[in-house]
């Protein structure tokens, strides 16, 4: 019958879509190539290696590395080996000057093979010297003629006379054509120490991949990137852990593209990724390239949904050991990066010198920090909507905290260039929560919530906000848990206080026992938030939060209306669902050493 063949027809569509969308889930399941894009090595003739930035003032006198002369107004700067030239000389300089180089292996070399390049020369950058400078060879001033002159090398940083440097017995590099040498009286030669030909890469030699380890291949199309290949061990003293930086270019208000310029002039390129261009997932292939036996670190520069992103890309790519994440905070609220310790904030003008920020990486010590898995499963009654699976570092929240971000995170997508920076967007977070004193849009949610913690449901108390706590800072820096109030007891005591729902309810917060807060622990703290007002007395110390319990596995039953939700920062609005909450695993943080969590 022809109804039967319409049947047929629609059962085949539907079978097609089904195998589509299992195709394209598939593909996106595969694991990525581990190679990893690299900076233009200098094959290329469009950069030589370079990659400027343009210079509208110079802050400084600066002199062109081309043509030298007088001193210029403006021009441009490699990021990666410091050369400054004049607009008229860059041209130049792009055919004439190689930047300092990415990798130095043969792409023909087999990564079984033995053979082995013995070093990478120092790269001499002449002139434009750091304030300050001393010669590494006479421990005389460098810089200081009022012109182009001295030398300094592009990976260990030092600077040196062009005629200390001749000293060396491997060679040395030559003055410019013309150029005068530099006279100096108070050291004699035989005193002088020898500058070797190949770099030690200084004070960062364990966090810096040297071009001599690293392998590029041959790109198969045109116009195609040089992917890193092969990464080997250097031969260091010392235990060598690399550095790898992850950054987007447009966090803190294009803060994230200065923090990318700095340490470019200091490690390998290709070791400084810019998530606006790179992925995390395919950017983390250099865990995989490093050899068996070194675990290398991630210093993500960003905030707290930057970070939230490298640490779910870990977990897809089933990366073992973890790699140690440290935070270098660019966001607004940073509250994972007050718990670590590396503070409440940061911008590119505290990168004058890495060398504090590197010395801070080197004492950190690994931590342990839970990852929760958020599940949202719609009721029946909304046929339209999709599950949602989530993964939580730091909190989630329904309510009117998340009335909050939701009201933020619209403004910001409708009024970008008003949201660029941290004091201007916690200006929007004091007014929207300062309007909801009025609307008190979330008015007894006590009452469309079923909430059963470890087994045990919960007799709430009049709420407009409810909050799972998964670190101790919550809302920028504020600790509403606090400290425990009465000694740790057992398990099983902490049952019997939460089994009766009455007495949990009627009793104050500070008469039940609780276990000490912590991210590593398997356990999350629940608690409640009255009202907008309340929240501004939690920030400032005026109120106790409503600590409801603790416990590993949490389900909330949203019976009625819409609610706002966010998880990390991630706001949207929810019909009736079931939201349910479970351990995942945990993941590898550093911990700063020096607490710089106080601040504002």
């Amino acid at each position: 019958p022809h109804w039967a063949w319409q049947a047929l027809y629609a059962a085949g569509l539907l079978l097609l879509t089904y195998l589509l969308i299992y195709l394209r889930k598939l593909r996106h399941r595969r694991l990525p190539d581990p190679s990893v894009p690299a900076p233009d090595d200098g094959a290329a003739p469009s950069n030589n290696g370079h990659r400027w930035r343009r210079i509208g003032h110079f802050d400084r006198p600066a002199y062109c590395g081309v043509s030298g002369g007088a001193a210029m107004l403006e021009g441009a700067v490699c990021q990666h080996c410091g050369l400054c030239v004049s607009d008229s000389e860059l041209s130049v300089a792009v055919r004439a000057v190689p930047c300092k180089p990415v990798a130095l292996i043969p792409s023909s070399s087999s990564p079984s093979s033995d053979a082995d390049i013995e070093g990478t020369p120092h790269h001499w950058v002449e002139g434009n010297l750091p304030a300050y400078s001393m010669c590494c060879v006479c421990r005389d001033a460098c810089g200081e003629a009022g012109r182009l002159c001295d030398l300094r090398c592009a990976w260990c940083q030092r600077c040196v006379h062009p005629d200390c440097a001749q000293l060396t017995a491997n060679g040395a590099p030559s003055t410019r054509e013309g150029g005068e040498a530099n006279k100096i009286s108070n050291a004699d030669a035989s005193q002088r120490r020898q500058l070797p030909r190949l770099c030690d890469f200084g004070r960062y030699a364990d966090a810096v991949v040297p071009p001599h380890c690293v392998q590029l291949s041959k790109p198969t199309r045109r116009r195609q990137p040089s992917l890193l290949s092969m990464v080997r061990a250097p031969r260091l003293p010392a235990v060598w852990r690399p550095l790898i930086v992850l950054a987007n270019r447009h966090s803190g208000g294009g803060e994230g593209d200065q923090v990318l310029q700095r340490f470019r002039a200091v490690l390998n390129p290709a070791q400084v990724l810019d998530l606006s261009e790179v992925p995390p997932k395919v950017a983390l292939g250099w865990c995989r390239l490093v050899p068996k036996g070194v675990t290398a670190r991630l210093l993500v520069c960003g905030g707290d949904g930057t970070v939230g992103w490298v640490l779910s890309a870990i977990e897809e790519l089933g990366l073992s050991p973890p790699p140690p994440l440290a935070i270098f905070p660019l966001g607004t609220g940073n509250d994972l990066s007050r718990v670590l310790g590396w503070g409440p904030g940061s911008s590119a003008d505290d990168l004058d010198s890495v060398d504090a920020l590197l010395s801070d990486l080197a004492n950190a010590s690994v931590d342990r920090l839970d990852r929760w898995l958020v599940s949202v499963k719609p009721s029946r009654s909304m046929l339209l909507s999709r599950s949602k699976r989530l993964t939580m570092s730091n909190y989630f929240s329904l309510g009117v905290d998340a009335l909050v971000a939701l009201n933020f995170d619209s403004a910001r997508r409708s009024l970008p260039a008003l949201t660029g920076s941290r004091m201007i967007n916690k200006l929007w977070y004091f007014g929207y929560g300062t309007r909801d004193l009025w609307e008190r849009a979330c008015r007894n949610l006590h009452r469309r919530l079923t909430v059963i913690l470890d087994g045990r449901t919960l007799n709430l108390p009049e709420l407009e906000g409810l909050v799972v706590l998964n670190i101790a800072s919550w809302g920028s820096g504020c600790r509403p848990w606090g400290s425990s109030a009465s000694p740790t007891v057992s398990d099983d005591s902490s049952s019997a206080k939460m089994s009766n729902p009455a007495s949990s309810a009627a009793q104050p917060d500070a008469q039940l026992h609780f276990r000490p807060q912590s991210h590593g622990d398997g356990r999350f703290e629940l608690m409640g938030l009255h009202s907008s007002f309340h929240m501004a007395q939690l920030q400032v110390g005026l109120a106790p939060a409503i600590r409801l319990g603790q416990g590993s596995n949490l389900q909330i039953v949203l019976r009625s209306g819409s609610v706002p939700v966010q998880v990390d920062g991630e706001p949207w609005l929810q019909g009736p669902c079931t939201f349910t909450v479970a351990h995942r695993g945990q993941a590898a943080v550093l911990r700063c050493a020096t607490d710089k969590s106080q601040g504002l």
